[in-house]
C-alpha cells in the first residue's frame, strides 16, 4: 500500500510539471540606461529545449519587432532566444521555465560581447589620453573632447576648467566599456552623418568613424557624465 501512494504521489507531481502554464514579457531595450536611443531589431529565434519553437519577425507594413512582445500558455522546459546584436554578433539568451509565473526576458541589441585589444582607456598607465569626437553631416557640424589621466591607481577626468574630477570604479568601467563600443562600430555604414572618433595618447592618433547612424556613443558619454556629475 505504502508503495502504491509513493507512485501516485510521484504521477501527481509529474503531472503537475508537465501543465506548467508561463508567460514571456519580452522587452527589446538598451542595456545602457543611458542611451536613450532605438536600435532596432529585425528577428529573434525562440527554442525550447534545443528545437526551433517560434521565429518573431516584424508583421505587416512594420520595419521592425515591437518593443514589447507577450506569449502565454507555456509549459516547463529551456527555452532560448536567438540574435544578432548591433555589432554582428549572435547573442543567445536562455530561461529555464518551471513555475506558472510571468517571466520577464529583456533583449538588449546593444550589448556587446567582444572586447577589442587596442583600448586605450583600459591599458593606461601614469599618463593621459584624449578622445576627440567631431560629426559632419549636411546640416550640422560640431566637436568636443574628454581628457583621461592615470596616476598610480587614481583615474582622473580633466575638467573644462582644468581641474581633475577622480573616477570611482563604476564611472572608470563605464569608460573602458564606452571605447570598446566606439572600436567595434561596424564599418558598413552609408549615413550622410560621420561621427569622428580620435583618440589620441603619447604623440599617436588612433581614429574611427561611425557613418551608421545607429549610434549615439557619445551624446550617452555625455549624459552619463553629467548625471554623475563628472562635467
Amino acid at each position: 500500500m505504502r508503495n502504491l501512494l509513493l507512485l501516485c504521489l510521484l504521477t501527481l507531481m509529474m503531472s503537475c510539471q508537465k501543465n506548467v502554464m508561463a508567460n514571456f514579457d519580452i522587452h527589446i531595450e538598451n542595456s545602457d540606461k543611458y542611451d536613450n536611443g532605438r536600435h532596432d531589431l529585425y528577428k529573434i529565434e525562440i527554442y525550447k529545449d534545443e528545437k526551433i519553437f517560434k521565429i518573431l519577425e516584424p508583421e505587416g507594413y512594420a520595419l521592425f519587432l515591437n518593443s514589447n512582445i507577450k506569449f502565454d500558455s507555456l509549459k516547463e522546459g529551456k527555452y532560448s532566444f536567438v540574435y544578432e546584436n548591433l555589432f554582428g554578433e549572435t547573442i543567445k539568451k536562455e530561461i529555464k521555465v518551471d513555475e506558472s509565473k510571468t517571466y520577464r526576458v529583456s533583449i538588449n541589441p546593444d550589448y556587446l560581447l567582444k572586447r577589442n585589444k587596442k583600448a586605450v582607456f583600459e591599458n593606461l598607465k601614469d599618463s593621459e589620453a584624449k578622445l576627440v569626437f567631431q560629426s559632419r553631416g549636411c546640416f550640422h557640424q560640431g566637436k568636443d573632447s574628454i581628457i583621461i589621466i592615470n596616476k598610480g591607481k587614481n583615474y582622473f577626468l580633466r575638467l573644462k576648467n582644468g581641474s581633475l574630477k577622480i573616477l570611482d570604479k563604476e564611472a572608470w568601467a563605464y569608460l573602458v566599456k564606452t571605447e570598446n563600443i566606439i572600436r567595434e562600430i561596424p564599418k558598413d555604414g552609408e549615413c550622410t552623418t560621420r561621427d569622428e572618433y580620435i583618440f589620441c595618447h603619447k604623440g599617436k592618433s588612433d581614429t574611427i568613424n561611425d557613418t551608421t547612424c545607429r549610434f549615439s556613443t557619445w551624446y550617452t558619454l555625455k549624459d552619463y557624465l553629467k548625471k554623475n556629475k563628472l562635467q
